[in-house]
């Protein structure tokens, strides 16, 4: 199973990449003449009410749903190793209470309420969400980080005469690496719902540009009127891109038994 996951992915990553060779069309251009048309041979996905090809936009919105997703991803799970680790060194009983607070705070609400202060884009977007899920990646590394701090190893290279932070961060954190790159992979998809969430509220990507939460927006106006190629693609595809990476990084978590 763990190649299937990875196929789709590479596939998602692929399509993304060479989107410019693989459709002839303009992802943004409007030509009201080739709107609402059903999937044909000329459009496999159809137009949507603007008469854009489905299909490309769907290829250019990959683009920005990984990049946000893999971007927002990493700088969360760098935030979270910097804080874990830094705050075991000084003050650690104030950061937790700090961190139980963030934890108890909705995490899309207060991506959705910092990004509505911005002036969007997709920069400031990949910032607020990976802010918006940094507690969640440092409370599971606080707790990796304590299990290991118990351990004879540990104890062992203090007693040699090692600092608390050389012990930290030469002991422990390569230890924590197997956590933190299953934490990576299912925040990843965990992003790229933010993403389709703050795009389709209007608070993402600039509106008219390929967005899966843009597309989604836009066939909600086009689904009572029996247009349904413009919700059903957008959200496959969405479905395409988060499903996996949950399955892998719960493949990935089980081989690694965390």
């Amino acid at each position: 199973m763990l190649k299937i996951y990875l196929f789709i992915i590479s596939l998602c990553v692929f399509l993304a990449i060479f989107a410019p060779i693989l459709s002839p069309y303009n992802p943004n251009l409007v030509n009201l003449s080739q709107a609402k048309i059903a999937p044909n041979l000329e459009h496999l996905f159809g137009t949507d009410m603007l008469g854009r090809d489905v299909l490309t936009r769907i290829l250019y919105s990959l683009r920005i749903s990984l990049w946000v997703g893999f971007c927002a991803s990493f700088l969360s799970v760098i935030f979270a190793f910097l804080y874990a680790f830094l705050t075991r060194l000084f003050a650690y009983a104030f950061f937790a209470r700090v961190l139980d607070m963030l934890l108890a705070l909705p995490s899309l609400l207060i991506i959705m309420f910092f990004q509505s202060f911005l002036n969007g884009g997709i920069l400031s977007m990949t910032l607020v969400i990976a802010l918006g899920h940094f507690a969640y990646i440092a409370r599971v590394l606080d707790i990796e980080i304590g299990k290991y701090q118990k351990l004879e190893f540990y104890e062992n290279a203090l007693i040699l005469g090692s600092t608390r932070f050389k012990a930290l961060f030469s002991e422990i954190a390569p230890a924590c690496l197997n956590l933190l790159f299953v934490l990576f992979v299912f925040n990843i998809a965990h992003a790229i719902a933010n993403e389709a969430t703050l795009s389709f509220f209007g608070l993402g990507v600039n509106l008219g540009e390929a967005s899966l939460g843009n597309m989604l927006n836009e066939a909600s106006k086009g689904l009572f009127l029996g247009f349904w190629w413009m919700l059903l693609f957008p959200v496959g595809f969405i479905l395409l891109l988060i499903l996996p990476l949950l399955a892998l990084g719960n493949d990935l978590q089980k081989r690694s038994k965390l």
